[in-house]
């Protein structure tokens, strides 16, 4: 068209100028882009996901009420009865969270420290099978031997390094998310601190040991999780099967390990009050529960708040 009109527009001069305002127009005149589907996607899984952990939150809400406020419910609280507790049970108690608080320093240290490791962030990239395989192999493996050696004086090293090799190697793979942002890690960090504050306090005010039953819901709810992890990692996330199996990971992990706080926390409560005096107790094996389930909200409500960052 534009060649017919070149050739007409060459004999008249006013023609040519039409034409070449024509040209220019036709230049200037901007495609219109087709919504991308795999944002629409990404953001119905992210709405989705919301509306999960909002009606997570009022479920678990209404049942503490209803547990709280059950006609003829006569238990008393963990921290009614903390009045009561013996000095060795106050102990045990202190210790747990004394290694739950330098558990999470010497992870956050080691993130700062080793934020900018090149070398172990080319090793993920390239090799992100054997790099996930890897790590969970040394932290059962760490987790087991440190387990198995008993809280004595004389196997107090050995479970101090192992426990300081845990978070130490925890803090290194999450090193390179302090890149996202300062703000965003800080009001993560926040965050977490703030839930986690709220769910200890949940499981101490309990009027029972209602939280303990249930352990066959949190090992499914634990391997649907784990499920849609690995998955996650394999497929993209804008695509539907990838974008909701992130969802689950995510929104589902938050739900996971926010309902598994609580049992840990009445667990360690239990192990506290029940085991004799003369047994020796465990605070570093029982504190490394509660410090794994507070890293993984931690990354979970990272990703949250930076994929809403994106948007």
């Amino acid at each position: 068209m534009f060649s017919r009109l070149s050739t007409v527009c060459s004999k008249k001069p006013i023609l040519n100028v039409c034409f070449a305002t024509l040209r220019t127009h036709a230049r200037a005149v901007p495609r219109v882009a087709k919504p991308s589907t795999k944002t629409v996607v990404k953001r119905d899984w992210d709405f989705y996901g919301k509306i999960f952990l909002g009606g997570a939150a009022l479920v678990g809400g209404t049942s503490m009420c209803i547990v709280g406020l059950k006609p003829g419910h006569f238990e008393i609280s963990a921290l009614a009865r903390s009045v009561l507790w013996p000095e060795y049970v106050k102990n045990r108690m202190q210790g747990t969270y004394v290694y739950f608080g330098l558990g999470l320093a010497v992870t956050g240290a080691t993130m700062v420290a080793t934020k900018n490791f090149v070398g172990l962030q080319n090793l993920i990239t390239r090799h992100p099978i054997l790099s996930m395989v890897g790590f969970i192999g040394a932290q059962i493996t760490i987790n087991s031997i440190q387990h198995s050696l008993p809280y004595t004086s004389e196997n107090m090293l050995a479970k101090h390094v192992l426990a300081g090799g845990l978070y130490t190697m925890i803090g290194t793979l999450l090193g390179p998310l302090l890149h996202v942002g300062g703000p965003i890690v800080s009001r993560a960090a926040m965050y977490t601190g703030a839930l986690v504050f709220g769910l200890t306090m949940a499981a101490v005010t309990a009027p029972s040991e209602h939280y303990l039953q249930m352990s066959g819901p949190l090992m499914m709810g634990f391997c649907a999780v784990a499920a849609a992890t690995i998955g996650s990692a394999f497929l993209p996330k804008t695509g539907a099967l990838g974008g909701g199996l992130y969802s689950v990971a995510v929104y589902g992990g938050v739900v996971l390990f926010s309902a598994l706080m609580l049992y840990q926390t009445q667990q360690i409560v239990q192990q506290c009050e029940r085991m004799p005096h003369y047994m020796q107790y465990d605070p570093i094996s029982m504190s490394i529960g509660i410090y794994m389930s507070t890293i993984n909200l931690f990354i979970r409500i990272l990703s949250i708040l930076s994929n809403s960052k994106r948007k």
